[in-house]
């Protein structure tokens, strides 16, 4: 996975904004993966992430191509997997969940295949700070998981804690834990429970993540092998019983220490998306963002500073 430096500011959604339009080419060739799989996304779509703004504006590679000898923005991602990059591309086109991909892969008894894409998008979402796309990938692992009945995957345990970026994967370790509670507590093989047992080893942050998880749900009355993490909720009000069972919507998303109980900003399928004259095209509106940027309000799962009112216990 592609790791680097990336851009914390973001373009003004504001119509008065005088910064100047990018020029250049209507379309971005993209090419990823080590066989270049080519894919051709609208530059303005491309450009309402800070990330890809910042690299289209250092004037990726321009070439003369085929067609009429028109030249053409290319960007090489060659350390990606093109099966993810065609997830992101539906999602920066068309900004809708993932509902068709997982019906595609059910059909085709596809869904491991599908389930680490998703992953892998959570964590490429992370990286280019797209908080959206990083909660979109999250609800779809979620559904998968629910869809097929699964308990949590200790290769996906292994992959998470010893070959992702803590920061990258908060999200996702906080799920694994939930998850690994309500396995645990269920009726499970043997062999899958030593698995899981031998990763408390291997992973002290997954050990000291779990205790501290199962810790906090006994002292507020909650059974993990009742409370289901494929269950997403559709309130973050949770009322009666129904704690017991489930999680908030915006139980795993990026901003769940800041939307409370409020309501989720990415619970409508298409994001709205305001005209920007910097880009030439749209940015997502600011109050459907609040304060969802990557890295400022987010804390590491192995911090006890996580507020209460992100736990899953109140």
């Amino acid at each position: 996975m592609q790791r680097g430096r990336f851009p914390e500011k973001r373009a003004s959604a504001s119509p008065q904004t005088s910064a100047p339009k990018l020029a250049g080419p209507a379309t971005v060739k993209m090419l990823v993966g080590p066989d270049g799989k080519e894919f051709v996304i609208p530059r303005k779509l491309l450009a309402s992430c800070a990330y890809f703004r910042q690299r289209i504006e250092e004037s990726a590679r321009v070439a003369n191509f085929e067609k009429g000898g028109q030249p053409q923005l290319v960007m090489n991602l060659e350390d990606q997997c093109p099966d993810m990059f065609e997830l992101f591309a539906h999602w920066i086109s068309e900004r809708r969940n993932f509902d068709k991909f997982i019906d595609a892969a059910e059909a085709r008894r596809a869904c491991r295949e599908l389930h680490w894409d998703l992953v892998n998008l959570h964590l490429f979402a992370a990286q280019v700070d797209l908080p959206a796309l990083q909660d979109s990938a999250m609800d779809a692992i979620q559904d998968v998981y629910l869809r097929c009945n699964w308990d949590i995957s200790p290769k996906l345990i292994a992959y998470v804690y010893t070959a992702c970026d803590p920061q990258e994967s908060c999200r996702l370790r906080k799920w694994i834990v939930a998850m690994t509670a309500w396995t645990l507590g269920g009726v499970v093989g043997t062999e899958m429970a030593d698995g899981i047992r031998m990763l408390f080893e291997q992973c002290p942050d997954f050990f000291a993540e779990y205790h501290s998880h199962t810790r906090k749900m006994a002292r507020s009355g909650l059974e993990g092998h009742f409370k289901n993490p494929q269950l997403r909720l559709p309130s973050n009000n949770l009322r009666g019983e129904e704690r017991q069972f489930g999680f908030r919507q915006c139980s795993f998303h990026t901003h769940r220490s800041t939307v409370g109980q409020g309501r989720c900003p990415h619970a409508v399928s298409l994001s709205p998306l305001v005209p920007s004259p910097y880009t030439d095209g749209y940015v997502e509106s600011d109050s459907d963002r609040g304060e969802s940027r990557f890295g400022s309000h987010m804390v590491s799962p192995t911090s006890d500073t996580i507020p209460e009112s992100d736990l899953e216990t109140s």
